[in-house]
This record gives structure tokens, sequence and C-alpha cells, in this order.
């Protein structure tokens, strides 16, 4: 996606991501992974602190950003300005708080189901050469309540707000959705890298 056709909500979800992210970075190349003004970076850092997400400095003699403290809520914020750094913070939480399920995992799930549908198929085309006392168990895939977990996190929130809020991480890239298949919300990640998967063109 286009910088310019990147919403401030979804910036700043991938700055904060970023900065969480990665142990070493700094401003030049924030600047650049996301076609912003130096301006405009610090506007972004001042409403992620200001949300409570992450309060960070920039350390010239390492050119990196480092952590300042604890970042607190600034409940001086009014109108459009606090909503907005109250969903901030909401979404920004979720993206680090949610039970992440691994892309490796399903497909392990799906390849398991597979095979034990075939070895079905067998026992009932050939019971004798393939007893039903033979069949392997069934696979079990053990995902988690991400839609409780939410409600967990902001009880006061309501099934728009939480729409709204996952329609959000995936305009943002992150891979959070609905399968039909497993009658489930999926929030996945790479088990491997340990990382989120986000799209890559957003970046």
């Amino acid at each position: 996606m286009n910088s310019l056709h990147r919403s401030k909500m979804t910036r700043q979800l991938l700055i904060y991501y970023t900065l969480t992210a990665s142990k070493i970075i700094g401003p030049e190349e924030l600047m650049n992974q996301f076609g912003i003004s130096r301006r405009m970076l610090q506007r972004d850092l001042k409403d992620l602190r200001d949300c409570g997400l992450i309060y960070v400095k920039y350390d010239r003699k390492k050119d990196q950003y480092i952590s300042a403290g604890n970042a607190i809520f600034d409940e001086t914020a009014a109108g459009r300005h606090r909503m907005h750094l109250l969903r901030l913070h909401r979404i920004g939480t979720l993206i680090h708080a949610l039970s992440k399920t691994g892309e490796g995992e399903l497909h392990n799930y799906e390849s398991e189901l597979e095979d034990y549908d075939y070895w079905v198929q067998e026992s009932l085309e050939d019971p004798i050469a393939n007893p039903p006392e033979d069949i392997p168990e069934p696979p079990v895939l053990d995902l988690p309540d991400i839609k409780a977990e939410y409600y967990a996190l902001f009880p006061d929130s309501n099934e728009r707000t939480r729409q709204r809020d996952f329609a959000e991480m995936n305009r943002a890239g992150f891979r959070i959705y609905y399968s039909r298949t497993y009658k489930s919300f999926i929030f996945e990640y790479d088990e491997y890298s340990g990382t989120l998967l986000y799209e890559s063109d957003l970046l």
C-alpha cells in the first residue's frame, strides 16, 4: 500500500509494531520505511506515547530509539483526538495481547486431517485390509478464543467496536480473520521467526 493511501491509524500501528519487534531502529529507517517526514514521525511517536502504548527517545550516539520509561495515557486529550488515542491504545494492545496461531500449525493440522480422512475412506472401502480399529485418532486443533480474549481485555466494548478493531488490524496488514473451516477467529503469526504475519507491500 502506498504511503499516501495509508491511514494515520494504520501507519501508527505499524510504527508501534516495528519499534517493539526491532531491537535497533532509528528515525531515518522509519521515515524511509513509511515515507514520512521527521515532523510527522515525531507526531506519531507522541501519539503512541500519549495513548499509553510506548515511550521512546532518540539516542544520537547509538542512532536508535530506546525506551524512555512507561507510557501513560494523556487524560487531558479531548474530543476526536481523545477518541483516536483510545482506539490506538486498544488496537495496539490487541496486536501483542491476543493469542496467536502459527501458520505452520494450521498447515500441519490440515495435512494430518487429510491423512485421517484417507484412512477412514480406506476402511470403509475395505474394512478387512484396513480394520476400523487401526484408524489413528483424529487430529485435534485447539484454537484460542480470541473473541473472548478481546472482551476480557476491553469489557466495555460492544460487538460493533470489536468488529471495527479487527477490521482495522486487517487494514494494517495483520492476519486476523474468521475461519469458516475452523468456526473460529484466527490471528496468525510465523512461529519460526516469532513475528506476526503482515502484508509486506504495506511497508
